[in-house]
């Protein structure tokens, strides 16, 4: 990556902006992984309300230490709203499509929320409509996604998983992408990470309130969960999202959001690949064929101009896998 590419003001400044993207590509591409090791043994909704509320609190310590700004009024309340939308049924929605669904998978069907947000930024009044190179990424994206989870594309012996469990974390990436357009419209608090903070921590707090009602509680016996599950559900919560999030604000003070944005397709391949080496995951030809069309449409809505229009919406708001 040139200094050129990421129009930095000062070269000293490089190997921040480095490190800073090594945690945006590689250490948000391994939380899937992770959340395959932290479910393992523990309840999906109960992980994630204890991640989510974790790394809320942290955000909102540092962010009292840096001394931000604090919203008022209806701040708060549209920053707990996208919160809702965002993180708390956004990341729902992987950890309960990985019960069923290998991690990389799952990475790459969230990694379509730019698509989604293309769609979806092309309705209403106030509309962008994707010109040429856009709607060919739309069409080899959802192409991608068909021949992903559609019956009968392939040889039966290529199907892991059961695509009914994988539209799980599609409506996930789609209610991403709507709520990342809907934060858009509202008033917010002006600090990024507070309002990130409120979010993490008001979705972590209603999961858990969820995972009560739900029974989880009533089967969790805390002393039979073994280390390797609480040191993933520690690694989501400090890396994946406060250390993850720090370097991802980091980036948009210094890098221009369109290649921010390319932490969409990177994502998913880290993902895969991890799934592959270390959890035994099978990629079939169907699979990466899928991948690959996913991939490459992703990559033209983030360098298209709606895309970046888009890719504007979704990275200015929480990005917590």
């Amino acid at each position: 990556m040139s200094v050129s590419m990421v129009s930095l003001r000062d070269r000293a400044l490089l190997p921040k902006v480095l490190i800073a993207f090594a945690c945006i590509y590689f250490v948000w591409g391994s939380t899937f992984m992770a959340i395959r090791y932290a479910i393992a043994h523990l309840p999906p909704v109960l992980m994630c309300g204890l991640r989510l509320f974790s790394a809320g609190l942290m955000l909102m310590l540092f962010a009292f230490a840096r001394g931000q700004k604090w919203p008022k009024g209806r701040e708060w309340w549209n920053a707990l709203a996208v919160g809702l939308m965002l993180p708390a049924f956004g990341n729902t929605s992987v950890t309960v499509g990985e019960t069923h669904v290998p991690s990389g998978i799952v990475a790459l069907l969230l990694g379509t929320i730019p698509l989604w947000t293309a769609v979806f930024a092309s309705m209403g009044p106030s509309a962008v409509r994707p010109g040429p190179q856009a709607i060919a990424g739309l069409l080899m994206g959802f192409a991608g996604i068909a021949l992903l989870i559609g019956p009968g594309l392939a040889d039966a012996r290529m199907a892991e998983f059961s695509p009914l469990w994988a539209l799980i974390p599609i409506v996930g990436s789609a209610t991403w992408a709507w709520g990342s357009l809907y934060s858009r419209r509202v008033k917010m608090p002006s600090a990024p990470m507070v309002s990130t903070a409120i979010g993490l921590t008001g979705g972590g707090l209603l999961l858990l309130l969820l995972s009560g009602a739900a029974g989880e509680w009533a089967r969790f016996t805390p002393a039979s969960v073994p280390a390797s599950s609480w040191l993933a559900l520690a690694y989501l919560s400090v890396f994946g999202s406060v250390v993850g999030f720090t370097a991802y604000l980091y980036l948009l003070e210094h890098v221009p959001p369109a290649v921010v944005a390319t932490y969409a397709f990177v994502n998913p391949i880290v993902a895969m690949m991890l799934g592959f080496f270390i959890g035994h995951e099978v990629l079939s030809p169907r699979t990466l064929t899928a991948a690959a069309l996913v991939v490459v449409a992703v990559a033209l809505m983030t360098t298209a101009g709606v895309a970046r229009s888009a890719a504007g919406a979704v990275i200015a708001v929480t990005r917590t896998p």
